[in-house]
């Protein structure tokens, strides 16, 4: 296919026609999916999915770390952690020597945690069935350079006060 043809194909023009709304759309497409799934298969919300994905890979943090590494409101989450203690997935314990707790996982949320990443796992190996190797190095390559580029901007606007 010509170029002018995936342009016109891809609804050039338009804000649909654009590589980042299109990334945009898989991006929702795979939340809607993964939060029914999330639910479905794992009795978490969104907000508990990503708790447990933030401490599966860097507990124990803080509330505040949390919220920090989270980009969340720490009231939000802090109510979100409390369920979660309560219902025995997470621990909350006082950091030695401080006033702050740490908030980790417990047995059975690392238990939980182990089955989410062979979900996640699975879930890309779906994703990707049928696309040739080298056309997902290709895409891990692009979105590498465009993320870097994403990175840039963020840290302009940042820079600029916007």
């Amino acid at each position: 296919m010509s170029e002018a043809e995936v342009a016109a194909k891809s609804g050039a023009g338009t804000l649909y026609g654009l590589l980042s709304m299109r990334m945009v759309r898989l991006f929702v497409l795979l939340r809607k999916g993964g939060i029914l799934a999330q639910r479905r298969q794992f009795g978490l919300s969104e907000t508990e999915w990503r708790i447990m994905t933030q401490l599966g890979e860097a507990a124990p943090l803080s509330l505040n770390g949390l919220a920090d590494a989270m980009l969340q409101d720490r009231g939000q989450l802090s109510r979100a952690v409390k369920a979660m203690v309560e219902r025995g997935v997470l621990t909350r314990e006082r950091k030695p020597g401080g006033p702050e707790i740490e908030i980790d996982l417990s047995d059975e949320g690392r238990a939980i945690y182990g089955s989410m990443v062979e979900w996640v796992h699975l879930r890309d190996r779906v994703l990707t069935a049928g696309i040739p190797a080298e056309d997902v190095t290709q895409v891990w390559r692009v979105l590498g350079e465009m993320m870097n580029r994403a990175q840039e901007m963020l840290d302009e606007e940042q820079r600029l006060g916007g």
